[in-house]
């Protein structure tokens, strides 16, 4: 596997477009009629807090793009069942390991991580398949 051939087949068009959908799901799955009301109550945020709100939706595009770039770098033209495939793979080994011993260590709750992580599950399985077809 060379670098250079991996960058060269990433296809940018659907790397944008997901990660606008990464958005649009982060939004839906965070409403209270799904798990909004639990990630609000599990996540304990501190209100008196000021957020630095284009901090925290550039810095997350900004990586949302990086970690789907690189899903697009193995997996397209591979076709969408094999793009499903590898991204639920990718989310099992690269993504739910770090963030379940960062929650561990942070002593935040599972259903947290259950919540947090399924998004990224849904979120790599639906780009690899879209990706994989491009």
């Amino acid at each position: 596997m060379n670098l250079s051939n991996l960058i060269s087949s990433i296809h940018w068009i659907p790397v944008v477009i997901m990660t606008i959908v990464s958005f649009a799901l982060g939004a839906v799955w965070h409403q209270k009629f799904l798990f909004g009301k639990t990630w609000a109550t599990e996540n304990k945020p501190n209100l008196d807090r000021k957020m630095n709100i284009p901090l925290i939706f550039g810095g997350t595009a900004v990586m949302h793009s990086l970690a789907l770039a690189g899903l697009s770098a193995l997996v397209s033209g591979h076709g969408w069942h094999d793009g499903v495939h590898a991204g639920a793979l990718v989310w099992f080994v690269f993504v739910l390991p770090p963030m379940t011993a960062t929650y561990l260590f942070a002593n935040r709750s599972m259903k947290l991580l259950a919540i947090d992580a399924g998004m990224y599950i849904i979120l790599f399985s639906l780009a690899g398949g879209i990706m994989g077809i491009w």
